[in-house]
């Protein structure tokens, strides 16, 4: 019997943008985005910051400019169970909670 080797596809490293994405002021960092166009994959993985950053995570997954080039787009919060509760809808839209115990 010959064996037939299976094409395994894999996913592309996603290009880390977490530094930029914190540093950056909106508008800055929606040009920023403009350049990594032909990327084909990015991410972001940050501490708990405040709801409204959390929503601008949100909206950096759901980019459907992005979705349509076939960009793929990663985001993780790491939060405590309290911070996770302040505002379940990013969470439940995708962004991945990585639970970190209270201090």
């Amino acid at each position: 019997m010959e064996l037939e080797k299976q094409h395994v596809e894999h996913e592309p490293t996603p290009h880390d943008i977490s530094q930029e994405f914190l540093s950056m002021d909106v508008f800055v960092f929606q040009d920023f985005l403009r350049t990594l166009r032909d990327e084909p994959a990015l991410s972001i993985t940050i501490d708990w910051k405040d709801v409204g950053t959390a929503r601008r995570l949100k909206a950096f997954l759901e980019d459907m400019r992005a979705k349509s080039r076939g960009q793929k787009r990663t985001a993780t919060i790491r939060a405590t169970e309290a911070e996770y509760m302040q505002e379940l809808n990013v969470f439940a839209s995708g962004v991945k909670w990585e639970k970190v115990e209270e201090k």
